[in-house]
């Protein structure tokens, strides 16, 4: 081989290396091609996915959206509340108190109430001895009964409310034990009482509620008339 034939094959073969990829060039490349074809296929898994899903919620997915619902109302009406205690027989709401045949110093009127020194909507809690007395002879007989307030009309602002009064069974029939009758009041019962203090003084220093139509059963009516009577 002459000289210049070797030069031509040289120059040829430094031709072809430098024409031929770089060796990192090529593993970058394939690099490369690996991460499309990984990309590729996580895209067509995920695809396949949501339209398996899709499908099966089409499947099994009721006929229609369930709507709120509006709460549930009784025809009934509202449930009433749990009532007082029992009235004796014949007394209707707004009647006296135990009417008897006692003397009165004073009749009942809007304008007689007006002038008592207390005026109340209450309910009892409790029934004790009297507190009022002063060792008169022969002493009055007596009851002190606790209230719990609902309106002051006049004379006081506690919510509770200590009066002397005639007994529950006066005027409701006998203290015979066996005998059935239901007490002028007892503990529950709901009542609109008004009085003087028994010996003068500030309205509630020593109370006694005044019978004769000055201590009702409670009715709203009538509470309203107590309300317009002492503004």
């Amino acid at each position: 081989m002459n000289q210049s034939t070797e030069h031509e094959l040289r120059e040829l073969f430094a031709a072809k290396a430098a024409d031929a990829p770089d060796e990192q060039a090529v593993a970058a490349a394939a690099i490369r091609r690996v991460h499309r074809r990984r990309r590729t296929l996580t895209t067509a898994v995920a695809t396949t996915a949501v339209i398996i899903a899709a499908g099966a919620y089409s499947a099994y997915r009721p006929a229609t959206t369930p709507q709120a619902q509006p709460p549930v109302t009784s025809s009934a009406g509202p449930v009433a509340s749990a009532p007082g205690a029992e009235l004796p027989a014949g007394v209707e709401p707004g009647d006296a108190l135990a009417p008897g045949a006692e003397q009165c110093v004073k009749p009942y009127s809007p304008k007689t109430l007006a002038e008592q020194s207390f005026a109340f909507d209450g309910t009892v809690t409790g029934i004790g001895p009297a507190r009022t007395e002063r060792g008169t002879d022969p002493p009055l007989d007596l009851r002190s009964v606790t209230f719990q307030v609902h309106t002051w009309f006049k004379g006081g602002a506690a919510d509770t409310a200590a009066v002397d009064m005639t007994p529950p069974t006066a005027g409701a029939g006998t203290d015979d034990a066996t005998s059935e009758f239901v007490p002028a009041y007892q503990i529950g019962t709901r009542l609109l009482v008004s009085g003087t203090p028994r010996w003068g003084g500030a309205p509630l220093a020593d109370p006694i509620a005044w019978r004769c139509g000055f201590t009702r059963y409670y009715s709203p009516v009538t509470a309203a008339e107590w309300s317009t009577a002492t503004r």
